[in-house]
């Protein structure tokens, strides 16, 4: 059961009421492990991922302390080598209610890029900088749900590498393109154990299509910054093909490498096909559609994660996904043909791509 449930109950409504797309526990992978399996160095509260018209996303780490042994500025010294080893430039660490924190300790803390606050602080802060907090609703707010979320793995074993992967090695890595590969695989890999009239195999789809959509932007803010709107299909290809994989020399070299093993499994007729994505051709159409509009591709994990929250906990009240949707139609569109590429690029039964698509077009602004 997930700890200080208090503390991060405020932080998810505070991030549904800025519209940030929230992740609980994160597992801290150490750098560089000798181990095959490498005990965690820590979990963090909460990460949340923020827009940003550069990047695409960037993160911010909340850190919740409940312990008094503890002093304020230590932990948030603590805090700031996280923000480092996470590649995170905002950190907020919130105390336990009624904690004392001397106004030295906050500036010197603001100074390395971490707002301390007690409990109650936080709700001054929250509610100054976003007039929505008292209000936010949504299935993400819910740590009910999240325990459930998190569970998956306990009650369902053989998907529990999935769940590890959502909540750890997703958030590591750092390449954007990588994270972008390894979350299809990791759909890819649970494909076998997924069953369509289980409610919360759809929420876990839903959930990987979040972190799938997530990468993807940062993907097409690099893209965009580069080619704005790339006039030919095979610049497009080019380009995707060689940021997908590394660059130019990493890509020939894994690309000597697919088509050796192409040809020792199948025969000298596959040598000629090229390492791509699963379904190439639909992701670059999805790329395409995507930067008709790239502000809005940010805007697409929270709907999608949204849903996923909502079918975890067997609910149909989808308003809060309704409001995202009206705040960006785009994203919204964008968000079905999402789903729609993953649930053909990893070969689920179509019923899945069915559920959810239908749950989708029905939040569609009119």
């Amino acid at each position: 059961m997930i700890k200080d449930r208090e503390q991060k109950a405020k932080i998810l409504r505070y991030c549904a009421a800025k519209e940030w797309f929230p992740q609980l526990e994160v597992g801290l992978q150490p750098i560089g492990a000798l181990k095959k399996i490498s005990p965690l160095v820590t979990d963090l509260d909460v990460v949340a991922s923020i827009q940003d018209d550069f990047e695409g996303v960037k993160n911010i780490v909340f850190d919740c302390k409940t312990k008094s042994k503890e002093s304020p500025v230590n932990r948030a010294l603590w805090l700031r080598g996280v923000l480092d080893r996470f590649k995170a430039g905002q950190g907020f660490c919130i105390l336990r209610r009624g904690s004392f924190i001397e106004l030295d300790h906050r500036l010197s803390a603001n100074k390395f890029g971490i707002i301390l606050l007690s409990e109650d602080e936080f709700d001054l802060f929250a509610d100054v900088t976003s007039r929505n907090y008292k209000k936010a609703k949504g299935h993400i707010c819910s740590i009910d749900a999240w325990d459930m979320y998190l569970d998956i793995g306990v009650k369902y074993t053989k998907l529990q590498p999935v769940i590890l992967f959502n909540r750890s090695g997703y958030w590591m890595i750092e390449d954007a393109a990588e994270a972008c590969r390894k979350t299809l695989s990791a759909l890819i890999s649970a494909r076998p154990e997924l069953d369509p009239s289980k409610v919360v195999h759809s929420a876990l789809i839903l959930d990987l299509a979040a972190l799938f959509s997530r990468s993807l932007a940062i993907i097409l803010y690099n893209i965009f910054k580069a080619y704005l709107h790339p006039g030919k299909e095979s610049d497009l290809s080019d380009a995707l093909r060689m940021m997908l994989y590394g660059g130019r020399d990493a890509y020939d070299y894994r690309n000597t490498l697919y088509k050796k093993y192409l040809q020792s499994q199948r025969g000298d007729q596959f040598a000629a096909v090229d390492l791509s994505m699963p379904e190439w051709d639909r992701f670059i159409q999805l790329i395409r559609q995507l930067l008709d509009s790239p502000t809005d591709a940010p805007r697409i994990p929270l709907i999608l994660r949204e849903l996923s929250f909502a079918y975890m906990v067997n609910s149909s009240d989808y308003e809060y996904a309704r409001q995202l949707c009206s705040k960006s139609p785009q994203a919204a569109r964008f968000a079905v043909l999402v789903v729609d590429y993953l649930c053909r690029a990893g070969k689920l039964p179509p019923e899945f791509q069915k559920i959810i698509e239908g749950t989708l077009l029905s939040i569609q602004p009119s």
